[in-house]
């Protein structure tokens, strides 16, 4: 099997395992209503590791499914993570991916856009609406996402060894 082969086996894999996630164990971690967006964290990681192409056909991909089982409008989360996942995939190239300051903001920031993707439509330019989708849901959200990605990233990284979000060289 080619490297290739190989990649997008694991990278389906890894989002099977997500998707199992964000459907049965999310809920368990929320804290204060605020739970974890796995789906947007793994867009946001596979854009950044896979380029601009991927990054779309991934945040689209994931979107859709979500969007299957979403209360808003089809295709309001493939829209969100297809725009996200384009934007870190080119933006990702750029920055210092092994530090861990960076990772929390990149992190914390493509979820911040994401959400306001998502809530702008979703709110229907209602900018109280958003306002309050923002500061009450999004950042919350975003913040906890972030913190638990980045623990996680730490965690497999310093078992394996290895980096998993590697600076271009």
């Amino acid at each position: 099997m080619g490297g290739r082969a190989v990649k997008g086996l694991r990278d389906a894999l890894v989002l099977l395992v997500v998707l199992i996630l964000q459907a049965t164990v999310v809920h368990r971690i929320e804290i204060g209503g605020v739970r974890p967006d796995l789906l947007v964290a793994f867009v946001v990681y596979f854009g950044w590791m896979r380029g601009p192409i991927p990054g779309v056909i991934g945040g689209f991909t994931v979107g859709l499914l979500q969007d299957i089982d979403a209360p808003g409008p089809l295709g309001l989360n493939a829209l969100a993570k297809t725009v996200v996942g384009f934007i870190v995939a080119k933006a990702g190239f750029r920055v210092h991916r092994s530090n861990v300051g960076v990772r929390f903001v990149f992190f914390l920031t493509a979820m911040l856009v994401h959400d306001l993707i998502y809530f702008g439509f979703y709110t229907s330019g209602d900018v109280g609406g958003l306002a309050r989708q923002f500061v009450f849901v999004a950042l919350p959200s975003a913040l906890y996402t972030t913190v638990l990605v980045v623990l996680l990233l730490a965690t497999v990284e310093a078992t394996s060894r290895t980096l998993l979000l590697r600076d271009e060289g």
